[in-house]
């Protein structure tokens, strides 16, 4: 998570372009009328955090938002490794010695993160935080590290060196010199917090995106669905033609065509194989639909790493999940979708 708000004029057009669909809906159906809508976005968790609501009245919604963005708020103080005294950096600090008491809300974010690194067999993994350092240092000097270097950091790397304590009090990372890199689930996981904090306040409405992690709890006034739209990996500034039609779940998108690192002609992702060490190559873009924004946010990561075909295999093992794959073959941009994945793609009206 980094700590830098976006501030360019190319941010902010690709959120205004979320922005066009996200307060958008799809299919119409009965229901109350006097709804209220009410949007904030703020900067927060190192991105733009964008929260729509449809409440019976603007106090309730303006309260609602307040109690979501606190509970973001909770979330970067836990998890935020750009945070000296977050709690997980007073973990990591503490990497090979004694367990540090850890707050519900970390807990809850290390258990889930847990449970996907062992889903997915490492291709999801918390501890990579050394190597994600590695690249990032090496990266800034327009340089690739050693074999030997990351060889060396991977053997920081251990899914299974990182601790819960039974009744989740506490947390230990084993070995002396591992960190964490939450940066794959956190988001999807403050958007959560959020949403739980918004049904609190009786709003069944609403609409969180931080970045791009998105959930879409129940469907605004007289639609059936929310719109997401999906930004075109090919023209970053655009979406494509289709957007996503969801309702009570979450999407996430990940991908090299923002964040992508070019050395040598070649472009890289930010986003690492914790299990060889290496950048992700060819893998454009990943989008998953999920129960939960924090499923989503760290399937999308998984995914990018098990790459086009094995990411569509994992997708159609787990019921309630879709995911689309757009992967380069050369020069082109190929699509790869699970089978239900049409189901949710819609067309969105022209605005008169």
């Amino acid at each position: 998570m980094n700590p830098k708000q976006p501030s360019n004029s190319r941010a902010t057009a690709l959120a205004l372009l979320v922005a066009w669909l996200v307060v958008s809906a799809t299919g119409c159906r009965a229901q109350p009328p006097r709804l209220v809508k009410v949007y904030e976005a703020r900067g927060a968790m190192g991105t733009y955090v964008a929260i729509t609501v449809f409440a019976p009245s603007e106090a309730l919604g303006r309260k609602a938002i307040e109690a979501a963005f606190a509970r973001i708020e909770r979330v970067e103080q836990a998890a935020s490794t750009y945070r000296p005294n977050s709690e997980v950096s007073r973990l990591v600090a503490a990497a090979g010695g004694q367990p540090v008491a850890i707050s519900p809300c970390l807990a809850a974010l290390l258990r889930r993160g847990t449970e996907i690194a062992e889903e997915t067999d490492g291709a999801f993994d918390m501890t990579c935080g050394p190597l994600v350092m590695l690249w990032r240092k090496t990266w800034k000097r327009g340089k690739m590290p050693s074999a030997a270097q990351v060889e060396a950091t991977k053997a920081l790397v251990d899914r299974r060196a990182l601790k819960l304590s039974p009744d989740g009090k506490k947390a230990q990372l084993l070995k002396s010199g591992m960190s964490l890199a939450l940066g794959g689930i956190a988001k999807g996981y403050a958007v959560d917090q959020a949403v739980a904090a918004i049904r609190q306040a009786g709003i069944t409405s609403a609409l969180v995106d931080a970045g791009g992690d998105i959930y879409a709890l129940g469907s605004p006034p007289y639609r059936n669905r929310w719109l997401v739209g999906v930004r075109d990996p090919g023209h970053p500034d655009d979406i494509l033609p289709k957007a996503l039609a969801v309702a009570n779940q979450g999407v996430a998108t990940s991908g090299d065509y923002l964040q992508g690192v070019k050395i040598g002609g070649r472009t890289y992702s930010h986003i690492l194989d914790p299990r060889t060490g290496q950048p992700v190559e060819k893998m454009a873009s990943v989008t998953v639909v999920a129960p939960d924004a924090t499923t989503a946010d760290a399937y999308a990561t998984a995914a990018s790493v098990l790459g086009p075909k094995k990411a569509i295999e994992f997708g159609e093992s787990h019921p309630g999940v879709e995911i689309m794959v757009i992967h380069r073959e050369g020069k082109r941009l190929v699509q790869l979708r699970t089978s239900g994945f049409a189901r949710l793609e819609v067309v969105p009206e022209k605005e008169d």
